[in-house]
């Protein structure tokens, strides 16, 4: 059984330097790291700095930017052709939070205790994804380790760059859509019953509008608190409904038909999917392999459960071209540009082509869409703020006729 061991000495050039390892004895640690160069001057069992919840089994939730920093920060380390135990040790004090130098440390550790990278990787997979892990494993395998980092670096730097983009052009028709809502319910909660007493008198003989507007107005103001409370309960079992299998398949499936945001939706996910496939054939990872972590990218449920069966039409010799040919994924002639790529030996070039015509087509698409939605918020705020109007002008024109 091995234990971890924390050491203190000094390196191969005289430097103090301290760290852990894994062997079976202490003495089993103190050969490992004369091997490694190392002096030990100090040698205890323990973890550094107690028992971090990695070490514990309860690895730590990484964030996007995490990950980017320690990939783009590691790809420049093995461009310097620095060993894994001193890259990692490095990256330790690079480190910008508490989790990612949680993580680091973890990892080092197994590093140290003779794990490969991806080994030491794995207890992270829900934070990194089986598509880091795969494109490390196969890097290893290959020797390629140090470009596999930089293609990684890369694809995470442009899924950044692309959730900033959206997320700036979705800023505007957000609030726009809040300030809108907000508008109305002030309306109706502070305006319109200040006409309450002058149409009391009135009773039935009011326009039809009016007294529309008047029981909204009235059920806000008298019931928000059951509103709010209907609401919320409404919330959270959709929320509860869209969680489930079923749920999130329908809902998924019915985005899909929306008229423009269908089509962005299907060229955002074509982007990552071909993007995903194209890097890990390059990257030498087998086809099989590939084809299961790039459907694990999809985010729509509907799309990954079109692309699964793929997996066993490819194991049965048959051609990708022709298992995507009536899928979502493979409209606009992308499974014709497969098929031939598929016959000229160019699938991964191809792939990446392929997805790099998605996402131009995705912006495009996008930017109509934001144009259209913010003209359309407008205009549904100035329909109900002049039904409103008109609704209690048409009551006080009733008023005057009556008198």
């Amino acid at each position: 059984m091995t234990e971890t061991y924390l050491f203190r000495g000094v390196d191969a050039q005289g430097k103090p330097c301290e760290g852990s390892v894994q062997a079976a004895s202490s003495d089993a640690a103190r050969m490992r790291l004369l091997g490694q160069g190392v002096q030990v001057l100090e040698l205890t069992t323990g973890s550094i700095g107690g028992s971090s919840p990695a070490a514990a089994g309860n690895p730590a939730t990484l964030s996007a930017s995490d990950i980017l920093l320690f990939t783009r920060e590691m790809a420049h380390l093995k461009r310097a052709n620095l060993p894994l135990d001193k890259a990692f040790g490095i990256l330790r004090e690079l480190a910008s939070t508490d989790r990612l130098k949680q993580f680091v440390t973890h990892v080092g550790e197994g590093i140290r205790g003779g794990k490969t990278l991806h080994q030491a990787m794995q207890p992270y997979q829900t934070s990194l994804g089986r598509q880091y892990l795969a494109m490390i494993r196969a890097g290893e395998a290959s020797g390629n380790l140090q470009h596999t980092l930089s293609d990684l670096a890369s694809q995470l730097e442009l899924d950044a760059r692309q959730r900033g983009q959206l997320v700036t052009a979705l800023t505007y028709p957000a609030i726009l859509l809040g300030v809108s809502v907000l508008s109305v319910f002030l309306l109706l909660l502070f305006v319109v019953p200040q006409f309450r007493e002058l149409f009391d008198t009135m009773g039935d003989s009011l326009p039809l509008s009016t007294q529309w507007v008047l029981a909204f107005s009235d059920t806000i103001r008298l019931h928000w608190q059951t509103l709010i409370f209907i609401s919320l309960a409404a919330f959270l079992l959709l929320r509860r409904w869209y969680a489930s299998t079923s749920g999130r398949l329908t809902v998924d499936a019915a985005l899909l038909r929306v008229p423009i945001l269908g089509p962005v939706i299907v060229n955002l996910q074509s982007v990552v999917y071909y993007r995903t496939l194209g890097l890990l054939l390059h990257r030498g990872v087998p086809m099989l392999d590939s084809l299961r972590y790039a459907a694990d990218t999809l985010t729509n449920r509907f799309m990954a459960a079109e692309v699964e069966p793929l997996i066993e039409h490819v194991k049965s010799g048959k051609r990708i071209s022709d298992g995507l040919a009536a899928k979502h994924l493979g409209r606009n002639g992308a499974s014709s540009l497969i098929r031939v790529a598929e016959e000229t030996a160019q699938l991964d070039a191809t792939l990446a082509s392929l997805s790099e015509r998605f996402d131009e087509e995705s912006r495009r698409v996008l930017a109509r869409l934001l144009s259209t939605v913010e003209p359309l918020i407008i205009v549904c705020l100035g329909t109900i703020v002049a039904f409103i109007i008109i609704a209690i002008l048409g009551g006080v024109l009733s008023i005057n006729e009556t008198i």
